[in-house]
């Protein structure tokens, strides 16, 4: 570009640089700011316009990324939306583009200058942005540590308040047992006072399984804890489904199986099949929403060292506003019910140092549980 040319239009901004500064300035005036807020922003435009009248005489790479740290810092300081800050700067650039267009210079003069204007406002748009995002990125990084010590104190809370109430409550719950025992040796022999007592005695069972998965929550090991056998997963996915078969039945759900036979895992019995029946009724739960072609899947296989039990239906999906804390306690989507079922799942998953998970996208919700291979 020839040298004066580039004066021309460079002589022309400084003549009118304080007039373009006002200008610029008066684009904020609708923004509530302190007097000191106002004498920083004169200030940077002024040094912006200054750096750029230097960029049309040099090709040197400028430090945009200063330019972008200050004006994101402004924006927040003014609590200023990105949307808005970019408008502003926009704005900025046709009122310079302006000037130029009216600059004593040759049309060619005027598109190099105006080039050169495209490109740095170009350039701090794009640092200004990215700042941006690295801010909303430190800012949700710690929201999200926030979440995560939220939940850990959460799950601790609940792990202590369900050790002492299942204790206390599992106490009593032994002796009522013992004596109702002892008073039905005494019944002589009529039927209606020993149905009174299986009524009684099938109920206290109930409560105790209650209890049971309640104690299940905490962190801390229990009776179960300790005894760890070699368990056939097929085997106990068929015991599982046997005692589910009539209620599938019952409500038309149709059932699809593929196992892998001889998948052992070591753990505790009990508390596996729990996992299953509990992710069985949730599909039972789920399909009983839907009005017909009601259908379950169930498979077993190993990959990579892992056995995976998959247990999907093609129900209602899951609630997008529960999804991401579906296994949390008191979360669920039906009306009634604990909300601990998944809950108690995912911890009886850990202590087999196994995870558990799920997708629910398109026609199917599928749950996955994933054995490290012995």
């Amino acid at each position: 570009m020839n040298t004066i040319v580039e004066l021309e239009i460079v002589n022309h901004l400084r003549k009118n640089k304080n007039d373009i500064v006002n200008e610029m300035m008066l684009l904020f005036h609708n923004i509530p700011m302190t007097s000191t807020q106002e004498l920083d922003l004169h200030n940077e435009i002024s040094s912006l316009l200054k750096t750029f009248i230097f960029k049309i005489t040099t090709d040197k790479m400028l430090n945009y990324s200063g330019f972008g740290r200050k004006v994101e810092e402004f924006r927040i300081e003014i609590n200023l939306s990105v949307a808005n800050i970019l408008d502003v700067f926009e704005d900025c650039r046709l009122i310079v583009e302006h000037r130029i267009s009216d600059a004593p210079s040759n049309v060619e003069g005027k598109s190099f200058a105006l080039a050169k204007l495209n490109e740095f406002f170009l350039e701090i748009q794009k640092e200004t942005y990215l700042h941006t995002i690295k801010e909303k990125n430190i800012e949700l990084n710690s929201k999200n540590i926030e979440l995560m010590e939220l939940r850990k104190d959460r799950m601790k809370i609940l792990s202590q308040i369900s050790t002492s109430f299942a204790h206390e409550i599992r106490n009593p719950l032994t002796s009522i047992k013992g004596f109702i025992q002892l008073l039905e040796k005494r019944v002589d022999t009529p039927e209606l006072e020993k149905r009174y007592f299986e009524y009684i005695y099938r109920e206290m069972q109930e409560l105790e399984r209650e209890v049971n998965q309640i104690l299940l929550l905490s962190n801390e090991k229990n009776h179960q804890d300790v005894i760890n056998t070699h368990i056939s997963l097929s085997d106990l996915l068929n015991e599982a489904i046997h005692s589910f078969r009539p209620i599938l039945m019952q409500n038309k759900i149709k059932m699809e199986i593929n196992f892998t036979s001889n998948l052992m895992v070591l753990g505790i019995e009990e508390q596996i099949k729990l996992i299953l029946l509990k992710l069985l009724q949730n599909a039972n739960d789920a399909l009983i929403l839907k009005e017909k072609d009601r259908k379950l899947a169930i498979s077993l296989m190993e990959k990579s060292n892992t056995l995976i039990i998959t247990i999907s239906n093609n129900g209602p999906p899951i609630p997008s506003v529960i999804r991401h804390s579906i296994f949390e306690p008191f979360v669920g989507t039906k009306e009634m019910g604990k909300g601990l079922g998944l809950t108690v799942s995912k911890q009886l998953m850990k202590k087999h140092q196994g995870t558990i998970e799920y997708h629910s996208e398109g026609k199917w919700t599928a749950f996955k549980l994933r054995f490290p291979k012995q």
